[in-house]
């Protein structure tokens, strides 16, 4: 990564801003689509839409979120102080649907602040090659087509911090950054290494600026996790007790991996998505706190690009990108080609391997299915407020009238009603299993069943535990306690 110091010279002349706020109405309309179909399908899942719902849920009446899902208070898990704007959202449309559509907006916001900074030095053509690549890079993307997440409210902090460092604003970079501890716990060290690029490019007050930012970063991830031991029925922090303990540090964190290389994937695909010329810039190092402790975690799902953890690394990525196209003059546009082409190559990868994507040529993403009308219509039958043990693909179309807890192989959950979507096959609930289930229990006369399509909810004998008893499970689970009675 190259040190260079940035150019001094004042940012070019502000032109009208009518292309950046169409680039963001644009990307708004998308990541919402993106967003919606999913639901529109019937794909949404109980993680991360329902647990969010329920948080919202909670922020709305006056509490601080619970998850029933999750089992626990959420800020004993994470510490998201800014999901209270789902909360706010929740209180004007008690639908899950409005996570997806609030959402969009930061994510929006990322891409329109990217475009703004592109024009200022690149002019309006490349400004508009940058703003797409943006928008449809894989990281950003995935945060969309995955439901919700807290961290695309990170988003447009980071493209505003980060477009602040290339125009030598310091002190406003350093402000910008700040809010992310108000995003999640882990984004401290992202807003230690906007203030240390940041006394890097800077002097004499702008140096101080930096350190007190750093001391205010520290301050404040000490008392996230605080937060989070408090509120932690267990007083322990699960970034810590889950990700890098117990059976998963028997992995080697320094090798790649033992079945290919997801680790060296992430990686390469980070690099290619900025045309691999990104890393020149200074901006780049903003990006190292994240990265590194993805790679150090012996936690899989962190090495993957398939999640939505590179959300908070693709403003850094196109920030970057910027800064170093603006250096360039004759070859800037044979330059801008490649990197687009390289950029899209990275996210039709993605894309290609991804479990789900939604088709702009299907009605189903546009309007709800009759997969999703299903399971709506099925959630409308069961009394209102009743306590649901749903899989993860039924969960969140049941969260708005119901308290839904999680119904799979893995673990005992109390509820009245199960309810399951037959057309999912997942890990934790497999539709074999679930098949297996609701034909057992169709025929004893004290179930009671409510099905539409391929959406079924079976009233138990009793409230109490319930699980899905199939060998898949981990450990596997042993016969309901209600098959031989209550």
């Amino acid at each position: 990564m190259s040190t260079h110091v940035l150019d001094r010279a004042a940012p070019a002349t502000h032109r009208p801003r009518t292309g950046s706020a169409v680039a963001g109405l644009l990307s708004f309309a998308w990541f919402a689509w993106l967003g919606l179909a999913r639901w529109n399908v019937g794909r949404s899942g109980a993680y991360d839409l329902g647990v969010f719902a329920q948080s919202a849920q909670s922020w709305a009446s006056g509490r601080l979120p619970y998850s029933a899902i999750r089992g626990l208070p959420l800020l004993g898990e994470h510490f998201s102080p800014v999901t209270a704007l789902w909360g706010a959202a929740w209180w004007v449309w008690p639908d899950p649907r409005a996570l997806i559509v609030v959402q969009a907006v930061p994510l929006a916001l990322g891409v329109a602040v990217v475009h703004a900074l592109a024009r200022r030095h690149l002019g309006p053509p490349s400004a508009a090659v940058v703003a797409v690549l943006a928008a449809g890079s894989y990281g950003v993307v995935n945060v969309a087509r995955l439901d919700v997440h807290e961290v695309a409210f990170a988003v447009p902090l980071i493209a505003l911090a980060c477009a602040a460092l290339v125009e030598r604003r310091l002190t406003a970079a350093c402000a910008w950054s700040l809010p992310l501890l108000l995003v999640k716990e882990d984004q401290g060290p992202t807003i230690c290494a906007v203030a240390l690029v940041a006394f890097l490019l800077g002097r004499g007050r702008e140096r101080l600026v930096a350190v007190a930012t750093v001391l205010l970063a520290a301050a404040g991830t000490v008392a996230a996790f605080a937060v989070i031991a408090w509120r932690n029925p267990d007083h322990e922090v699960p970034l810590f007790a889950i990700r890098f303990s117990g059976e998963a540090a028997a992995a080697a964190p320094l090798t790649w991996s033992a079945d290919g290389a997801p680790r060296l994937e992430l990686v390469v695909l980070l690099l290619v998505t900025g045309g691999l010329v990104w890393v020149r810039s200074p901006v780049a190092f903003v990006v190292v706190p994240t990265l590194a402790w993805r790679l150090i975690s012996p936690y899989d799902s962190y090495w993957s690009p398939r999640f939505h953890y590179d959300g908070v690394l693709m403003p850094v990525v196109f920030v970057a990108l910027v800064d170093v196209l603006r250096r360039l003059r004759r070859a800037r546009a044979a330059a801008t080609a490649v990197v687009a082409v390289l950029s899209l190559a990275a996210s039709t990868v993605t894309y290609l391997t991804a479990n789900y994507v939604a088709n702009p040529f299907s009605l189903d993403t546009w309007r709800p299915s009759a997969a999703t009308r299903d399971l709506l219509a099925v959630s409308r039958d069961l009394p209102a407020g009743a306590l649901v043990a749903a899989d993860n693909g039924a969960g969140p179309y049941f969260v708005t009238r119901h308290t839904v807890r999680v119904f799979s192989n893995v673990g005992a959950v109390d509820a009245d009603w199960v309810v399951v979507d037959l057309r999912i096959d997942g890990t934790s609930a497999t539709r074999e299993g679930k098949l297996a289930l609701v034909a057992e229990l169709g025929a004893r006369p004290d179930v009671e069943v409510v099905r539409r399509g391929q959406a079924v909810a079976l009233r138990m004998p009793c409230r109490g535990p319930v699980w899905l008893p199939e060998a898949a499970g981990n450990p596997p689970l042993p016969a309901p306690v209600w098959v031989t009675g209550c």
